[in-house]
């Protein structure tokens, strides 16, 4: 909701409500980063080593949300329609492509505003042809080296300055689903912070990021 107020979208009956703060900046664009698995609590334990997104978190606002999910795709559909996955009833890929709900990204390119997603092929084929702007990345490849295309992915369509951004990560949950430890989670959480400072310097100056 946040995302389309500033967009000047209407999104159909959300769950959610705009943050009062963050429409207060005055950003024109919006950049949403998906870092897949990184809550609350363990992105106040990963801050001290984390420079970039420590900083965006002290010049911007932090806030302590509750998970609509547990599993990945009704967790995304949640954060790009804003609704719970009760009312969107998204709870796999399939169900994502077979859906009538409207995400953000196909509203927003309704409207004749220009559009990014960038994540892995299935998600990425659900907004073929409906939006500008679609990389699909294949999850068959390593974790870093996913983040890495979806890095760099992302920096150049923020060159074609797009007014909506979706972007996705997947290091840190891969850490979790592969029993790497702190040590595989910290690594890959420092690897997607500096793809967050790449991203950032590469955005324009009015772009709202959400992560």
């Amino acid at each position: 909701p946040t995302a389309a107020h500033i967009l000047g979208l209407q999104l159909p009956k959300p769950d959610g409500h705009p943050i009062d703060l963050a429409l207060a900046w005055g950003c024109k664009n919006v950049a949403i980063i998906i870092i897949d698995s990184l809550g609350y609590d363990l992105l106040r334990w990963l801050l001290p080593t984390l420079e970039n997104m420590r900083d965006l978190s002290t010049v911007g606002q932090l806030l302590r949300i509750s998970a609509v999910s547990n599993h990945t795709t009704p967790a995304i559909a949640s954060i790009l329609s804003g609704l719970l996955p009760e009312h969107h009833g998204i709870f796999d890929k399939a169900g994502a492509k077979e859906s009538r709900i409207l995400s953000l990204p196909e509203i927003a390119a309704m409207s004749g505003q220009s559009c990014a997603v960038i994540m892995e092929q299935n998600g990425a084929d659900v907004y073929q042809g409906l939006i500008d702007m679609v990389y699909g990345i294949s999850d068959r490849i390593p974790p870093q080296d996913f983040d890495r295309e979806a890095c760099r992915m992302t920096c150049l369509a923020l060159l074609k300055r797009p007014r909506l951004l979706v972007s996705y990560f997947i290091g840190i949950d891969k850490s979790v689903h592969l029993g790497l430890g702190r040590e595989g989670i910290t690594k890959a959480a420092l690897f997607i912070d500096c793809c967050i400072g790449e991203i950032v310097k590469t955005a324009n100056e009015d772009t709202l990021f959400i992560i």
